[in-house]
């Protein structure tokens, strides 16, 4: 059974909040093309990008995977880097935004 992730996020932000996962979900498909051509260069962005961003809305697992994802790119990781990806990926499906 797949349990949901809750974050719970200041009522001020709550919509920012909503919009940025909605921004990253639509990003899916890009991520997936950037792994497949095994993009590096995209793939650290992408990793350092989250690793600040996610973690300024109060994502703080999406925030650790993004660095774990720059970290695997700079390494030349490409099967870790695809598996940090796909728990992203995973993270984004069942994220719920709960605000406090």
């Amino acid at each position: 059974m797949n349990d949901i992730f809750t974050v719970t996020v200041d009522t001020d932000i709550v919509d920012l909040a909503e919009i940025f996962l909605s921004n990253r979900r639509g990003q899916i498909q890009s991520w997936r093309e950037a792994i497949a051509a095994r993009n590096m260069p995209v793939l650290r962005r992408l990793g350092h990008e989250l690793k600040g961003t996610a973690g300024a809305f109060g994502f703080q697992q999406l925030s650790s995977l993004g660095a774990e994802l720059e970290e695997k790119v700079a390494n030349g990781d490409l099967n870790g880097s695809d598996d940090t990806l796909e728990r992203m990926i995973d993270f984004l499906d069942r994220v719920a935004v709960i605000p406090r």
